[in-house]
């Protein structure tokens, strides 16, 4: 679902709140996962559109989130994602 949610954030251009929530994804598999496509291919959209050290930095910032803040975080039902 995480990864849902970034590829929605992504969609509405919102690309640093995206790789927040790969790192939220990642944190709540408990692994990087390198081997989902779309994890890949966000992850390579992410990079291009700001950068690989801001990409980098904002993956982090999910990666270091605890679980219960990985998950409100990842809810595509926060305000944040309803408005267009």
């Amino acid at each position: 679902m995480t990864v849902n949610t970034a590829a929605l954030a992504e969609a509405r251009g919102r690309r640093h709140e995206s790789a927040v929530l790969l790192g939220a994804a990642a944190r709540l598999r408990g692994a990087h996962d390198h081997t989902d496509p779309q994890v890949r291919e966000l992850t390579r959209r992410g990079q291009a559109a700001l950068g690989g050290e801001a990409f980098a930095a904002a993956y982090a910032k999910g990666w270091e989130l605890d679980a219960q803040t990985a998950v409100t975080t990842a809810d595509p039902a926060r305000p944040k994602y309803g408005a267009t």
